[in-house]
């Protein structure tokens, strides 16, 4: 990731296993733990709220970091929108199909793909035909553990962006990855060829080190880390129609939408869904632009 010193992060779905860049963070799921890897991680500024419907004004972000976010999304496309509203640049992680027919993980809604330079994102209609085999190789057997990790390049998608995310929706049926075309294997292949050592064994090292380890020196990092810095009243906007709040302590308020957001455990809680569990619809164009949530 080209993260520069003096860039501002948000880490959108940043789970259990936050980077040390990243200064503000943001998850849907706070405290269930049914998607991701362990416990949530709340050492800096975090709100709850759904990648679909940021809670954040236009570029107020220098960088986001998106990894394995995206195909969980209910409106993939609607997401991506949010993800160049509220950013400049950023960087965008998913399984790759290949991933995706060897573990089958049954919460992913999309499969996505990096072909030529863009994201192909369609439907996922297809379960794994393995079941649970690979799992449990990747826990238990030492050799295919390595193999996953030293083949990033053939098992995850991995997308910088700069301005503009480059992507296209498929329909479920049309997967642009025929695996019995020598065209299309030749090209993964020199796409593992092509990965750099550091990006091999980079991760095979990583889990060298003990996570306690790991953790203890991310928080350092954290700590010490400098670099912009910027209050969340300065940036908080009303996710349903991204209007002006007013803070107080315990709760976010949006005088346009008359809606209330708590603020639990110290968290804002901007999480505005309807019956259905889909997202708001997008803002009345036509509204007054957006402008930063203040502290009253």
């Amino acid at each position: 990731m080209n993260i520069l010193p003096s860039d501002f992060v948000l880490e959108i779905g940043s789970g259990h296993h936050p980077r040390p860049q990243s200064h503000v963070l943001c998850d849907r799921f706070i405290e269930e733990d049914t998607e991701r890897g362990g416990r949530i991680v709340t050492d800096r500024p975090i709100v709850q709220a759904d990648a679909q419907a940021l809670p954040f004004a236009d570029q107020s972000f220098d960088y986001i970091i998106c990894a394995h976010v995206l195909e969980h999304a209910e409106d993939p496309e609607r997401m991506i929108r949010e993800l160049m509203r509220v950013g400049r640049r950023g960087y965008i992680e998913t399984p790759s199909e290949v991933a995706e027919w060897l573990y089958g993980w049954p919460f992913h809604r999309s499969v996505l793909n990096l072909l030529d330079g863009k994201l192909t994102i369609r439907p996922k209609s297809f379960t794994s035909p393995f079941g649970e085999l690979f799992h449990v190789l990747g826990e238990r057997d030492a050799a295919f553990r390595r193999f996953h990790l030293t083949h990033n390049a053939l098992l995850l998608v991995q997308y910088e962006w700069d301005g503009r995310i480059d992507y296209e929706i498929l329909p479920a049926s049309d997967t642009p990855l025929d695996l019995r075309s020598k065209e299309v294997v030749e090209m993964l292949w020199h796409r593992i060829q092509g990965a750099s050592r550091a990006e091999r064994w980079g991760p095979s090292l990583k889990r060298l080190v003990p996570r306690t380890v790991v953790e203890w020196g991310k928080s350092l990092l954290v700590r010490s880390k400098p670099g912009p810095r910027r209050d969340l009243r300065e940036i908080v906007v009303c996710p349903a129609c991204r209007g002006a709040v007013t803070w107080s302590a315990s709760e976010i308020h949006c005088a346009r939408c008359d809606v209330r957001y708590p603020i639990t455990g110290g968290i804002p809680r901007l999480l505005r869904t309807g019956s259905s569990g889909a997202p708001p619809p997008d803002p009345d164009p036509s509204a007054p632009p957006p402008s930063p949530g203040r502290a009253r």
